[in-house]
């Protein structure tokens, strides 16, 4: 069956115009799927480590513009442990941005057409077929498409369609996060800030500011679900109580879930990148940074491979990216109070 692409992605997100400007630089015939339209929601924290500012420059060939960033855009990390604020403090030397997440993936997919790449938002993928190259059927603002490639990389998130239909067995548990868009009264502290608690969370409480709002967060195990909501009343308690910010109306409240614990790198020959393939970091729930990273390997790969799979060649790639994941979430899941302590405690003597 003859190809119209020679590679098509699904997710619109970093990871999948990552992959999709990566591979169209190289001369790829590429398309991105994004589902969403121009500057659609996406729940998140909307951080980034300062080390993501240089690899977004390397991948997309500009700096992030302003117009991309939040009001306070440069952060410092601070951290409280069990005991409290009296033992807790900015880490040093840390320097994170705070990104505006609508307006800096569209940025990224913007930068993508730049590169080539064709998009086409509000594209809602309805099926993915292997059949010595791939299928993907589509919706388009209400016309059925269909579209055939000879590579596909998955970058449509922890819920992935594309795992789903090629690697149906593959097993995919999340954490799921609870957050609220809340007026304060006051000036904010330029922190994003993580408390590690029990009673808070199992892992950790965030606040991070967005222009006059705070932006509050928290995540529980599938298993724990019911209970997503209440520890976020707990948070905003202790937040008052310590007199971290004045809290005032609840402006949006949402949740969603990250990938916690397994991976799949791969389905039927398809690439998954981002959260597709699990790769979240489960301490910080940070996954802007391995999406993009995983986004250009998996490109990469495609390139090297010409007519081979390019499956060895990416699983190689990402080896790194994937066993520092798995060895976080053994942490995670080992952790209490004690630990708690000891860890923000550490974190704070660093040079």
């Amino acid at each position: 069956m003859p190809r119209e692409w020679d590679l098509i992605v699904i997710g619109g997100g970093p990871g999948g115009a990552a992959a999709a400007a990566v591979a169209a630089m190289a001369g790829l015939e590429t398309l991105l799927l994004e589902r969403g339209g121009t500057l659609r929601h996406k729940p998140c924290g909307g951080i980034l480590p300062e080390i993501t500012e240089e690899l977004i420059e390397e991948v997309f060939g500009a700096p992030l513009p302003p117009e991309v960033l939040a009001e306070q855009w440069e952060l410092r990390l601070r951290y409280t442990p069990p005991s409290g604020e009296a033992n807790g403090g900015r880490v040093r030397e840390s320097r994170l941005l705070n990104v505006k997440r609508d307006h800096f993936d569209q940025w990224l997919r913007d930068r993508a057409v730049l590169a080539g790449v064709t998009v086409r938002q509000n594209a809602r993928v309805s099926d993915v077929e292997a059949n010595g190259g791939f299928s993907v059927s589509y919706s388009q603002r209400g016309e059925e498409r269909r579209a055939t490639a000879a590579r596909l990389v998955g970058a449509d998130g922890v819920h992935s369609l594309v795992r789903r239909r090629l690697a149906p067995n593959a097993v995919a548990p999340k954490m799921l996060v609870g957050q609220r868009l809340v007026q304060v009264a006051g000036e904010l502290p330029a922190d994003f800030h993580c408390v590690f608690a029990g009673m808070l969370s199992p892992f950790y409480a965030y606040s991070v500011p967005k222009g006059r709002l705070l932006k509050i967060g928290s995540g529980m195990t599938e298993e724990e679900r019911t209970d997503l909501m209440p520890s976020l009343d707990r948070f905003s308690e202790w937040l008052e109580q310590n007199g971290v910010a004045d809290l005032g109306e609840v402006v949006q409240q949402e949740g969603w879930a990250i990938p916690f614990g397994e991976q799949q790198l791969d389905a039927a020959g398809a690439l998954l990148v981002g959260d597709a393939a699990g790769l979240c970091n489960p301490l910080s729930g940070e996954g802007i940074r391995l999406a993009i990273e995983s986004g250009q390997l998996a490109a990469e790969a495609i390139i090297e491979a010409g007519l081979r799979s390019p499956v060895p060649d990416y699983r190689d790639g990402v080896t790194g990216i994937a066993q520092m994941v798995a060895a976080l979430h053994r942490v995670v899941l080992t952790t209490d109070d004690d630990a708690r302590e000891q860890f923000v405690a550490a974190e704070l003597a660093r040079p």
